[in-house]
């Protein structure tokens, strides 16, 4: 699929994910872009989102079972840790990840995507360790 030019209603829809430091789902990021402008639709939204992602402009950080897909401004290397409770996701630095791993056979890694399932102290401390 050809990428089209840049429009107006995309780069708001960049603009706020940008400006949004906490992995927003599409419908977040829709909330956001309303308050900016009434008129755009949530199917826009929804669009450009993938669109920048393919473009490599956002990172698309597909969610585990039925949760909403979130989207992440930071295309520095790194990888989320995600509350398996409230949903909340981190960022998780770990230099030379490929490197640490053995494989059977021969791999030439190209992308490392690396998540974490668990608790984020929020939820350890307000006792929400269960189902």
């Amino acid at each position: 699929m050809a990428i089209t030019r840049n429009t107006m209603q995309r780069q708001l829809v960049l603009d706020s994910v940008r400006s949004m430091h906490t992995h927003p789902s599409a419908e977040e990021v829709y909330d956001v872009v309303v308050e900016r402008d009434s008129r755009i639709s949530k199917g826009t939204v929804y669009r450009n989102l993938g669109l920048l992602s393919q473009m490599g402009q956002i990172k698309k950080i597909p969610m585990p079972g039925t949760l909403a897909d979130r989207y992440d401004f930071n295309l520095s290397p790194h990888h989320h840790a995600i509350c398996r409770k409230c949903g909340k996701i981190v960022d998780v630095y770990a230099q030379d990840m490929a490197r640490q791993v053995r494989f059977d056979e021969d791999f030439s890694v190209e992308q490392v995507d690396l998540v974490f399932t668990g608790l984020c102290s929020d939820c350890v401390e307000t006792g929400k360790t269960r189902e």
